[in-house]
Formats: C-alpha cells, sequence, structure tokens
C-alpha cells in the first residue's frame, strides 16, 4: 500500500516514514502542498497514486491541509481517497471533516495510534 505524507515539517515527517515504512508501507512525501497536489491531481505527467493521504492541517504557505484536501475532492480520482488530518491544534468544524470524510488524528500521537487509524481507513495491510 502507498500511503501519501503531506507534512512541511521536517522532523515530523521522517519520524512518520519510518514508522510507515517499518510496518510495510510505501510512503511518498510531499513537503508542501503545491507538491502534493501537483503529484496526485496531474493525470497526464507525473502522476503518483496513492491509497491513503495524511495531510497536517496547519501548513507553511499559503494553502492549509484543510484546503488542500477541499480541492482534491474536487478530482474523481480522488474524491472517495481515505485521507487522515494530523494536527496540534484543536480542531473543531468535525462536520466538515464529515462532508469531505476525513478521519481526524490529533498530535501528539503514537504509533500504535496511527497505524490503528491507518488499518481502520483502508483495512490490514496484508489484503490491499
Amino acid at each position: 500500500m502507498r500511503v501519501g505524507l503531506l507534512e512541511d515539517d521536517i522532523a515530523i515527517q521522517e519520524m512518520v516514514m519510518l514508522v510507515l515504512q517499518d510496518e510495510g508501507y510505501l510512503v511518498a512525501a510531499y513537503a508542501d502542498a503545491e507538491a502534493c497536489l501537483d503529484a496526485l491531481t496531474n493525470i497526464e505527467s507525473g502522476f503518483e497514486p496513492v491509497d491513503l493521504l495524511i495531510v497536517d492541517w496547519r501548513l507553511n504557505g499559503t494553502m492549509s491541509g484543510f484546503e488542500v484536501i477541499k480541492q482534491m475532492r474536487g478530482f474523481p480520482h480522488l474524491a472517495s481517497l481515505p485521507i487522515i488530518l494530523t494536527t496540534a491544534a484543536t480542531f473543531t468544524d468535525i462536520e466538515a471533516l464529515r462532508d469531505l470524510q476525513v478521519s481526524l488524528l490529533e498530535k501528539p500521537f503514537s504509533v500504535d495510534e496511527i497505524i490503528s487509524l491507518i488499518k481502520s481507513v483502508t483495512g490490514p495491510l496484508a489484503s490491499s
């Protein structure tokens, strides 16, 4: 299973990548919203499909992780992609998460928490 990871904090990105790789997942990491959107939406060139996307809510730059998700949901091939939104802040718009079919994972999270949530939204790795 291939997991996309949009996280602009390099230390967190590297930690999550290592955890996921240790669990047997292939990881495509994106340091900013533009790189992620380009990789996942540009079907004609450089398209990198993923089975799950993990997105940080607060990103450096002009776009939040939530805005990235809203844009992605407009593409037919991404409309039902499982997405996990991570945040260290209090996220209160739970209804919007439901509308966009997004799971929330609050930071700091444990290895067990992220793996359990991934399995709950995608199923066990062995079945993919």
